[in-house]
């Protein structure tokens, strides 16, 4: 630039480091002076990047705080993440992720309609951040390896928990049936097929002369279509038929209070032993640590094999906590599962749209068909003939024997309605 300014007969000069152009040796001076400010520059950048990486292997975020946090200074006047309001709906996303019922699209939506706009990409690095479990992953940086530290910040998952969402997205996890995201006016979206041509029946409003009228419709070609209200009504009518036993709910008392106390001995035994697995499992990841600095393992190798034991670890550590938590956990059972058959349609027509279909998923572990004012199901059952008194007119005559593939609406497996699920198996397998 210099050289061409000079051609148009512009001399550029500095007050403080006047140069003399006319003398060939000044132009050293010249280049001293332009680069001093560059090598200046790149110090600064180094020092920058150091005290970045310092920082961040003191478990601090430098960076722009991620969905659910916000930048803060501590006391020292050092970087920090604060949880924000967002913080609760991120976590619900990864429960709900991690249990393998939900698809991450639905969920994103989910987030989406409750003011938490993000993409789809950003909801997957979202999901794969372990920011929010409480660590730091430090990028590789000249001859430093890549390594993760434990941050400094309150995280808004345990570790499980996030192990287990990258389980699930790794594959690892049997992921059930996807809960179908519906509408308040159609929790049984999802849940009915066509009793003419086995389609699955979805829902709509339509739009007639009295008004606006809620229909559940197949989209296969028959005629299938039925008003919303006789579907809901006829799930609610056996809902509040069902009353449970005196004699049952002392049983079902007897039986968690029982299971729970020879279990006990059982669960530490396993704690023990998945505990010994973990530190087996940390060892393999030393072991390979020293082999990689021998150079007697591939870096790309290492890394593959680091990540895929940690992944194993992280499920060993959930299956504690699960161990743990049923522990602790029988007064919880005892009143969710008291309550929900002391009078089921209570539970469901206050629960929220979520939980009316997860209610609907755990009870009936195949899709129903509603055909002349009746339910039927491929699967019989009589678990809820044992536990439940059903009205006569509804279920038949009590010493008549449940017939295998009968229409019955009650006929139906619960399965899975957590967390009633253990109780629920041991009563009926005791009985």
């Amino acid at each position: 630039m210099i050289a061409r300014l000079a051609k148009m007969a512009i001399e550029v000069n500095a007050i403080e480091q006047p140069i003399d152009f006319s003398i060939p040796e000044q132009k050293m001076m010249l280049s001293f002076y332009l680069t001093i400010p560059e090598v200046e520059n790149d110090r600064r950048a180094m020092n920058t990047t150091n005290g970045m990486r310092k920082n961040m292997k003191e478990g601090r975020w430098v960076s722009t705080a991620p969905i659910g946090y916000k930048n803060a200074r501590d006391a020292q006047n050092k970087p920090l993440l604060i949880q924000t309001e967002k913080a609760e709906a991120i976590r619900k996303a990864f429960e709900q992720y991690a249990t393998g019922n939900y698809a991450m699209e639905v969920l994103r939506k989910q987030m989406n309609e409750e003011g938490i706009k993000i993409s789809k990409n950003h909801f997957t690095r979202l999901l794969r951040n372990p920011v929010y479990c409480g660590q730091i992953r430090i990028k590789a940086y000249r001859n430093e390896e890549e390594e993760i530290v434990r941050a400094i910040h309150e995280p808004i998952v345990n570790e499980e928990l996030f192990y287990e969402a990258q389980r699930v997205m790794a594959g690892k996890k049997r992921v059930l049936a996807k809960i179908t995201k519906a509408r308040e006016e159609f929790p049984m979206r999802g849940y009915l097929v066509c009793h003419q041509c086995g389609g699955n029946l979805t829902a709509s409003r339509s739009k007639g002369r009295g008004g606006l009228y809620d229909y559940y419709h197949c989209n296969s070609g028959c005629k299938e279509r039925i008003p919303a209200n006789i579907v809901h009504n006829g799930f609610e009518k056996w809902l509040k038929s069902i009353s449970i036993k005196q004699e049952i709910a002392e049983l079902y008392i007897a039986v968690v209070e029982n299971v729970f106390k020879n279990n006990e001995v059982n669960r530490e035994v396993e704690i023990v032993h998945l505990t010994r697995e973990i530190k087996t499992k940390e060892e393999m990841v030393d072991k390979a640590g020293r082999k990689l600095i021998n150079d007697e393992l591939d870096k790309d190798d290492y890394k593959r094999l680091k990540e895929s034991i940690q992944l194993e670890i992280a499920g060993l550590r959930y299956r504690i906590g699960e161990l743990q938590s049923m522990e602790s956990g029988f007064m919880e059972y005892l009143r969710f599962g008291m309550f929900f058959l002391t009078n089921p349609y209570q539970y469901y027509s206050t629960a929220t749209l979520e939980g009316k279909q997860k209610i609907l998923g755990s009870i009936f572990p195949e899709k129903l068909v509603f055909a002349e004012n009746n339910y039927r199901t491929a699967e019989p059952n009589e678990i809820v003939e044992l536990l439940c008194n059903i009205d006569r007119d509804f279920r038949g005559s009590k010493k008549k024997k449940v017939a295998k593939n009968s229409d019955q609406f009650h006929q139906v497996i619960p399965m899975g309605l957590e967390p009633m699920t253990p109780t629920l198996k041991v009563l009926c397998s005791t009985n």
